[in-house]
């Protein structure tokens, strides 16, 4: 299920074929799609249709025997089919009976919809059982059908099947509690596939939390989150500063208005993220709810693959009123992590930048970037690489000039085009107080200026080569020695 695999990445991105709610895509072909699929226990046969990714399908399929849960319950509450469905306050507590295998099923009547309510006093789940490396358990929800089939219904229906009692604003965000989380993973539980959870108005203690004590840290393997629908969130995937991942997979996922970001990871390693569309929708709560759609603090060995970023945006306000230092990125990666990927991402409108990884060995890679602060900002001294990928229309915010590349330490680019406008830079060279000079090297590719736009500039020192890259169509090799300068 979970971790990096060398050899994915072969997908190609799906176009937009509709609106969902406003700013909203529909995803087609290799995942979601607006039609449905039912499946049994023991009996599961192929996929009549691909409402769930066809790798979700392929597990559920697979699934040896399933359990059913309701709001409410039904019949005997023995959980043996919907008609007899237990309440989904008893889905912690059944899990003593789970096996590796099964599949724990979450469903509402499609014909008497209901909403699982979201609040500081409504029921949570509890997932503390692990499968195994060959059969996970399977936790999913989508709509009942028939005695013993699961539909996830099409995702251009604006109907979320959690929702929050509180909903919050962009103005009171991170001054009321908002809901807690409503599944818990905890206990080391692992090999575990969570599947179909429709959502709106999670607070930033996110809908999935990976939980683990005050004093005792908690390892959790290989769990997968698969075809899930998000909208006016705090967080969707958050958790304890001592929780570590590994072989976790995040995958065909997607998020509308967003406060905090997507997900956040204390530690991550040997996992990977793909086929996400994640927009932010512009939502600003302020230079103390920054935005960071996906971040990770430490860890090594993460793909980031075939992901869309939009509209991320936390603005200070100086004390007289005037715009301060604005943040909100796309996918960061903070010092405490080595070895990350990044294939095929897309990040625009970012309020600082798309791209923001202090990790140590980096790959970015057909990847792109438009109207960001920074396409990308790369800031350790190891072996980063940017490869085949397109940075434009940079942004400079406040007293803070944009560019398409910032980079701290050092980082070679290769086959890569660069625009810049007026009051811009394609190239932006920042040297750390307690850092070597940076060195970038550009290596084949284009830069095209625009204006008033500058090569590139620098706080300090720093080293620029260029090798055979056409620069407004004018080939150039040569290097520069920057020093709280400008070149052109």
């Amino acid at each position: 299920m979970g971790g990096m695999n060398e050899t994915e990445g072969d997908h190609q991105w799906p176009q937009n074929t509709g609106s969902l709610r406003p700013g909203r895509r529909q995803f087609v072909g290799g995942f979601l799609a607006a039609s449905l699929l039912a499946f049994g226990p023991k009996t599961a046969q192929a996929a009549r249709a691909d409402g769930f990714s066809t790798e979700t399908t392929k597990a559920i399929n697979g699934a040896r025997s399933a359990m059913y849960f309701t709001r409410w319950g039904a019949g005997a509450h023995d959980g043996r089919s919907w008609q007899n469905a237990m309440p989904i306050e008893r889905l912690s507590k059944s899990q003593a009976l789970v096996m590796p295998g099964n599949a724990l099923l979450i469903g509402v009547d499609p014909a008497k919809p209901f909403v699982y309510e979201l609040g500081r006093k409504k029921p949570q789940v509890f997932v503390r059982k692990s499968g195994s490396n060959d059969a996970p358990i399977i936790i999913a929800a989508g709509a009942t059908a028939g005695v013993e089939g699961l539909n996830l219904p099409s995702v251009a229906g604006d109907d979320m099947q959690f929702r929050s009692v509180a909903p919050w604003s962009v103005k009171t965000f991170g001054k009321t509690k908002g809901p807690p989380f409503f599944i818990g993973i905890e206990n080391d539980a692992s090999h575990i596939l969570l599947a179909g959870f429709r959502m709106e108005g999670t607070s930033a203690d996110g809908f999935f939390k990976f939980r683990s004590g005050k004093i005792r840290s908690a390892d959790f393997d290989d769990i997968t989150f698969s075809d899930v629908d998000a909208v006016s969130v705090g967080r969707v995937i958050e958790a304890d500063e001592g929780s570590r991942l590994t072989n976790i997979t995040v995958r065909n996922c997607r998020a509308f208005g967003i406060i905090r970001g997507f997900a956040r990871f204390h530690n991550l390693s040997q996992s990977t993220l793909r086929d996400l569309d994640l927009d932010a929708n512009h939502l600003d709560a302020g230079a103390k709810n920054v935005c960071q759609l996906i971040a990770v603090e430490k860890g090594a060995d993460i793909l980031f693959e075939n992901i869309l970023l939009k509209n991320a945006i936390s603005t200070k306000t100086l004390p007289d009123g005037s715009p301060g230092y604005t943040q909100g990125d796309g996918i960061v990666c903070e010092k405490g992590t080595k070895r990350v990927r990044i294939r095929n991402c897309h990040g625009s409108s970012m309020g600082d930048a798309a791209f923001d990884l202090k990790t140590v060995d980096v790959t970015i890679e057909d990847s792109s970037s438009e109207d960001c602060k920074f396409g990308a900002r790369v800031w350790s001294a190891g072996k980063n690489l940017i490869r085949n990928c397109t940075f434009i229309r940079p942004v400079t915010r406040a007293a803070t000039e944009g560019c398409c590349i910032q980079v701290s330490g050092q980082c070679d680019v290769v086959d890569t085009k660069l625009q810049a406008g007026d009051g811009t830079f394609a190239l932006g060279l920042n040297r750390l107080k307690r850092g070597e000079p940076p060195i970038v090297r550009l290596h084949g590719g284009s830069i095209q200026l625009a204006g008033e736009a500058g090569l590139a500039r620098t706080n300090a020192t720093g080293t620029v080569e260029l090798h055979d890259v056409a620069v407004n169509g004018e080939l150039r090799t040569e290097t520069y020695h920057l020093d709280k300068n400008t070149v052109r």
